[in-house]
């Protein structure tokens, strides 16, 4: 662009004629469309990318937890329970375990005389009205709660009335195989477990005993995509499907299907396998595609 001055010389003026300036505004919107394409790809990986990583993320929570858990769940305790879609898992968590005395120690006896055997103060006996006994060497895992816990003994399984922990909820009853813990000593040789008067139907010939804390469950919704985890309620006879006054943890969103299935192992079915099948769908913004996993988790209960 030129401007001619008075004196007839001519005088150079920077700028852009409106021709140029439609040219260029032309030029750049062709390099910003082929261009767009080109950053889409990239962003639409990263978000598909950090999708799959959040799933990971959840599925590792999801079998890390439930592992430890079951690692920790009573023998014969797990039951499953289905309301329309919603499936739910539940079991006993035991807090410590040892074996409790059989026979004669021969050595001075620490638990009062309450059942016929002379000298046999300090094993379980059973089909005797049982308010102490002493452990052969220390309990192991984490120290019992007094007067919350539970003493169980022999577990058979988690249905019917013979052998089932669930038995009188949270009650100690005669057809049951549980008892409150009312005291906890250490003693030559083990432990000395003071409980609420029981008389117990049977025992195992392993001779373990459990200490149960209470129960947890698994629930997965597909209605609202939750894998929820509950513990913190009372034992109830009946597998219940609403857990008021419970601690309560989410542990997976997203969560488009499920099934909890249990298979009992071993010479009078003493353990099991419990296998848990999830679908996830972590949804991706911008258009990307979802990202859609299964789990399948298979976890041992077993008695040590």
């Amino acid at each position: 662009m030129r401007r001619i001055e008075s004196n007839g010389s001519f005088k150079r003026v920077l700028g852009f004629t409106l021709v140029e300036m439609i040219v260029s505004i032309t030029l750049l919107s062709l390099m910003a469309m082929a261009a767009v394409p080109m950053l889409r790809m990239p962003v639409g990986a990263y978000l598909e990318a950090q999708a799959r990583v959040e799933v990971s993320r959840e599925l590792d929570t999801v079998q890390t937890r439930l592992n430890a858990d079951l690692a920790r769940a009573l023998p014969n305790s797990v039951r499953l329970r289905s309301v329309g879609a919603r499936q739910f898992l539940e079991f006993l968590e035991v807090r410590a375990e040892g074996r409790h005395r059989a026979g004669a120690s021969g050595a001075a006896q620490v638990c009062p005389a309450v059942c016929a055997a002379a000298g046999n103060n300090d094993s379980l006996e059973p089909a005797c009205t049982e308010r102490c006994f002493t452990t052969l060497g220390p309990l192991v895992g984490d120290p019992p709660l007094v007067g919350a816990d539970w003493v169980v003994v022999n577990p058979l399984t988690a249905t019917g009335a013979v052998g089932n922990p669930y038995t009188g909820g949270a009650a100690v009853v005669a057809a049951g195989i549980k008892s409150r813990l009312t005291a906890l000593a250490t003693v030559a040789g083990g432990r000395r477990l003071d409980i609420t008067a029981k008389n117990f139907p049977s025992v195992a010939t392993s001779g373990h005993v459990y200490i149960v804390s209470g129960p947890v469950t698994y629930e997965c919704n597909p209605a609202t995509r939750l894998l929820t985890r509950y513990d913190g309620y009372a034992i109830s006879a009946v597998q219940p499907v609403a857990f008021g006054g419970a601690q309560s943890a989410p542990l997976a969103t997203g969560v488009l299907g499920c099934r909890f299935a249990f298979t009992p192992l071993g010479a009078g079915n003493r353990g099991g396998l419990v296998q848990l099948s999830l679908r996830f769908l972590r949804m991706a913004s911008g258009g990307v595609v979802p990202e859609l996993t299964d789990l399948v988790l298979t976890a041992p209960v077993l008695e040590p």
